[in-house]
């Protein structure tokens, strides 16, 4: 089918050549199969990209707005979507199997975006504090340490090997998205964690050169990670939802707060654009509003004399 042809070439150039990760690579194959879906049902006579015009577009829209048994979709979901195919549509154009961008015929949701869920300084002491009560716990406490002392993702994490981690320049070296490579600095706390960790290392009898194993020996999954660190939050008594990315959301947070530089919270995240480290300015502003209005005598007034209603002075 031609449709989908086109759809394969597309993704083999996204792992080839833009080396977009497994995970980012199938939530485009997702979206463009959906709207190959969309076009057998509405549109079964189109058998190539060139057919595809207003009612087309409209039709393929409409099916990304639903999943399964009708749930209707989030708009971030539905952008998320269109974006993919308005990357495919890019890759049609310049490779010159289009005239025209079909997504002109359609507009993407506008979608809020949500400022980052992250643990108080409490709660990451809380957490971080426990004193382990086997080589399991250990392992997970180092693994939460490491994460919120330099912000790795969770996949970067997991791909670490013995080699990539430096306990004397308190680094460690990751392959990041789109295959770029950066040095990570971390601190004491970490370190320390490191070292005990690495010293029963090999009572995991490790079968490979990763960093972090399992009970089995091998390299340890993002999936595991994850369920670990929910134990460790249970074993902690944190009821705080404790999962890697908000250990990197928190340790970004913290830099900001305490005065650190875009550019450099951007580098030590990966971020390719300054653009996704800003949030963590909006969240900055969101907690000074916080204080402000708990701290603040005039920000507690009474909301109906503020704005001239009824009060007991007659609103003078």
């Amino acid at each position: 089918m031609a449709l989908v042809d086109d759809v394969n070439a597309f993704l083999a150039s996204l792992k080839g050549e833009r080396r977009l990760s497994p995970l980012t690579a199938s939530s485009y194959e997702r979206a463009l199969l959906k709207a190959v879906e969309a076009l057998s049902h509405e549109a079964p006579d189109v058998c190539s990209w060139e057919q595809v015009g207003k009612a087309e577009m409209r039709a393929i829209a409409r099916e990304f707005n639903f999943g399964g048994h009708a749930r209707r979709l989030s708009s971030a979901t539905v952008a998320h979507d269109l974006y993919a195919l308005s990357s495919f549509f890019d890759f049609m154009v310049k490779k010159g199997r289009l005239n025209a961008d079909p997504m002109r015929f359609v507009t993407a949701p506008r979608v809020k975006k949500a400022l980052p869920r992250v643990l108080t300084s409490s709660e990451v002491s809380e957490l971080l504090d426990l004193e382990p009560a086997d080589l399991t716990q250990l392992r997970d406490l180092t693994i939460a340490e490491l994460l919120f002392a330099s912000g790795l993702r969770v996949s970067e994490l997991t791909s670490l090997d013995l080699k990539n981690c430096s306990l004397s320049e308190r680094e460690v070296r990751v392959t990041g998205k789109g295959g770029k490579t950066r040095v990570v600095p971390f601190g004491s706390r970490a370190a320390e964690r490191l070292c005990e960790y690495l010293k029963r290392r090999g009572e995991f009898a490790p079968k490979d050169n990763a960093l972090f194993v399992s009970r089995f020996g091998t390299r340890l999954t993002a999936r595991a990670v994850e369920q670990n660190l929910k134990k460790l939050a249970a074993a902690a008594g944190l009821k705080a939802n404790v999962f890697p990315h908000k250990l990197r959301h928190s340790f970004a947070t913290e830099l900001v707060e305490n005065g650190a530089d875009l550019r450099s919270v951007q580098e030590m995240l990966g971020h390719s654009s300054l653009a996704a480290t800003q949030v963590y300015t909006n969240l900055d502003f969101a907690h000074l509003k916080k204080v402000y209005a708990s701290a603040h005598p005039r920000a507690r007034m009474n909301v109906k004399a503020a704005d001239g209603g009824s009060s007991k002075d007659g609103g003078r």
